[in-house]
């Protein structure tokens, strides 16, 4: 299936990114198949939706899924991947590899990495992608960290190069070269996916705090399509999408009742017309 958009929720802790995100993929889910996915820490959307959502994606209706992802778990399975793949054509340093693999797990961008090499699976399967993310620090760190990754592989992919012409010149083959290109090819079409389909709506509230992070946000992505949002919307005015305040926005038959048609109106009606 065609991926249409990429949809991020993003913004400070506590400002309804969570609820929106919900919201909205409900009613994309009315269009076509919708996947919505949690990558913050404190995973929420069971609480919203009234559904126990896990590690392992669920069918909520007949067009939406969602999946709250495992950090943990999805840091394990990378790093056993790429240790294994590194130590078939570098044995002489494979006992080296696994105690550099728990230096890995714990790197800084190791998490943020296994979600966008998640991300780019997810969004093969469904025609709107919906990302309840981190709190504005981590994802910034996010978008940031697939530009770093795609400068590395570029490096790898230079060495590989003159790897492979000393080892056709002794007359063996290498497949190393192969594997880090298709790993730069990976991150490639990701950082296109980001720009071609990815919107951010930088969620805040009428608090001076949460509007300064959703302007930050705005400043640190100018190669992106990213939107203020105020929610809760009361009465202030300014350059940013208002989504009025529901009482008790939650389950799926209250989230419907939440007013996101000023949302839907990037993400559909804008990107048609």
């Amino acid at each position: 299936m065609l991926l249409k958009k990429l949809i991020f929720f993003a913004g400070k802790g506590g400002v309804g990114k969570s609820t929106l995100s919900c919201a909205v993929a409900l009613r994309l889910s009315e269009i076509e198949k919708t996947l919505l996915v949690s990558v913050d820490p404190a995973h929420s959307l069971s609480g919203i939706l009234g559904i126990q959502i896990g590690p392992v994606v669920r069918a909520i209706n007949d067009n939406l899924y969602a999946i709250e992802l495992s950090a943990q778990e999805l840091v394990e399975k990378y790093t056993k991947r790429v240790i294994s793949a590194l130590g078939d054509f570098l044995p002489n340093v494979k006992a080296g590899l696994k105690e550099y693999s728990q230096y890995i797990k714990h790197s800084p961008t190791a998490l943020e990495t296994v979600i966008l090499d998640h991300l780019l699976d997810l969004s093969q399967d469904y025609a709107y992608v919906v990302i309840d993310s981190a709190p504005t620090g981590q994802m910034l760190r996010l978008f940031e960290t697939a530009h770093m990754v795609s400068g590395w592989f570029n490096f790898l992919s230079r060495l590989a190069k003159e790897r492979q012409k000393v080892q056709t010149f002794m007359g063996k083959e290498d497949d190393f070269y192969k594997i880090i290109e298709e790993r730069k090819q990976r991150i490639e079409n990701l950082l296109n996916l980001l720009r071609e389909k990815g919107i951010i709506f930088a969620i805040a509230n009428e608090e001076p705090l949460s509007l300064k992070e959703a302007q930050d946000i705005q400043e640190a992505l100018r190669d992106m399509k990213v939107y203020k949002v105020i929610n809760r919307w009361k009465y202030m005015e300014g350059d940013f999408i208002k989504i009025p305040s529901l009482e008790s926005p939650y389950g799926i038959e209250n989230l419907k009742n939440l007013k996101v048609e000023p949302l839907l109106e990037f993400i559909v009606y804008k990107a048609i017309s």
